[in-house]
């Protein structure tokens, strides 16, 4: 059984291991994970002692994916020894509520809505046309016409200019 322990033999300090923990998961999700699927962020708390691994794909994200990583993580976690606190693992994909994290969750939103929130804190909504090199290309919606207005307004915009990007989800 392997315990995080510095090169003194000493327990590591909360944050240092949570910093292992989470680059150590990383290091196995890529045993098992296809190409087309890939780690958005990984959240441990050591405190509640919960283990969050969302990840996502460049198509559709399946349950049998997430099962197969979870499973996966599950085993090389238990070869670990973590004291006497437990643990609960979950992998997921983000959901619709979180905002888009990485380039690479982009391409397969193009055609949806996004509500943009730009660092300079101007928020933008508009259909997400295009995506190269970065950079988004996005159809702001008017306020009055949608996205019907005689002079569409074609917005581009760098992901380093972007703090927020979240998926609007429509019913219609």
């Amino acid at each position: 059984m392997q315990r995080f322990k510095n090169e003194r033999g000493d327990r590591k300090s909360p944050l240092f291991l949570t910093m292992q923990i989470i680059e150590q998961v990383k290091e196995w999700s890529a045993e098992v994970l296809e190409p087309s699927v890939f780690i958005v962020d990984v959240e441990f708390k050591p405190n509640g002692g919960k283990l969050l691994v969302m990840i996502d794909s460049d198509e559709s994200l399946t349950i049998e994916q997430c099962r197969k990583l979870n499973k996966h993580l599950s085993n090389k976690l238990d070869e670990l020894d973590f004291g006497d606190t437990p643990y609960k693992l979950e992998v997921s994909s983000p959901g619709i509520d979180k905002p888009l994290l990485l380039a690479r969750q982009y391409p397969k939103h193009i055609g949806r809505e996004l509500q943009i929130t730009l660092k300079a804190k101007t928020e933008l909504v508009g259909k997400f046309e295009s995506f190269e090199n970065n950079t988004i290309k996005l159809h702001l919606k008017d306020k009055k016409k949608a996205y019907k207005a005689k002079e569409p307004i074609i917005k581009e915009i760098a992901l380093e200019d972007i703090e927020t990007a979240l998926v609007l989800v429509s019913f219609n």
